[in-house]
């Protein structure tokens, strides 16, 4: 960082900002989220993933085992990230910690990841909360996601999409389970507006992929003609459910 550069940060920012800590390690850092140690084990996800679900495989496939057969409303996904590691306890420190923040380290990585996947989206939406939950939480991590990467990509946001009935958590669940646990879960509103348009799901993590199926088929219905998946991180294919 040049002398300029760090005085500009002093005072734009202030001298004891506590944000100038990696969120990982806590470590004093002057520039960006991640010290350098802690970046390099932030396991992302290469050129090799499964096409359908955006999960790291060992070798590129249109289909992975988790998916095939099985997530057919899902057009396309993209994924960040392995569910591993440091990123696994940045999302659970986010999403039950209260530590929002978090999800702004990776706009700009989204952002990429987006544009080299040429999504071309008309719209970005997320996976909705009941009214309850969200209260309860504070926030909805997705439509954080969803609205970040929304403004940095200028695409706009689908809101019409309502969770009406609360559904038991799904971690713990296997697939089948998991798919009737979300059967009636969501509504659409606001549907002429969807007619002939792709829309764009963002979430932070992939598991089963039940979650994104059921929505993407309710957005489907709805006169959606291509729907799309981005998220922070997914569980591979190996994990079992």
């Amino acid at each position: 960082m040049s002398l300029k550069s760090f005085i500009d940060k002093i005072f734009g920012k202030g001298l004891f900002n506590t944000k100038w800590k990696c969120l990982v390690c806590e470590k004093e850092i002057f520039e960006g989220y991640f010290c350098d140690e802690c970046k390099s084990k932030l396991l992302r996800i290469g050129n090799a993933y499964c096409d359908h679900c955006g999960r790291k495989l060992n070798v590129s496939a249109a289909f992975c085992t988790t998916c095939k057969g099985r997530l057919v409303n899902v057009d396309k996904a993209r994924s960040l990230f392995e569910y591993r590691g440091a990123v696994s306890i940045l999302i659970k420190k986010a999403k039950y910690s209260g530590a929002k923040y978090i999800y702004d380290a990776f706009t700009e990585d989204l952002k990429n990841l987006y544009l080299k996947t040429c999504f071309n989206a008309d719209y970005i939406t997320f996976v909705p909360s009941t009214e309850k939950a969200e209260k309860e939480r504070g926030y909805n991590q997705s439509r954080i996601l969803a609205e970040n990467l929304s403004g940095a990509v200028n695409v706009p946001m689908f809101t019409g999409v309502k969770k009406v009935k609360d559904t038991p958590h799904q971690a713990g669940l296997n697939r089948k389970e998991r798919a009737e646990n979300l059967k009636t879960a969501f509504r659409i509103v606001n549907k002429k507006s969807l007619v002939g348009k792709s829309v764009l799901i963002v979430d932070d993590v992939t598991t089963t992929g039940a979650t994104s199926e059921a929505l993407a088929g309710k957005l489907k219905r709805a006169g959606a003609s291509k729907v799309y998946l981005m998220t922070l991180c997914s569980v591979t294919p190996e994990e079992k459910f």
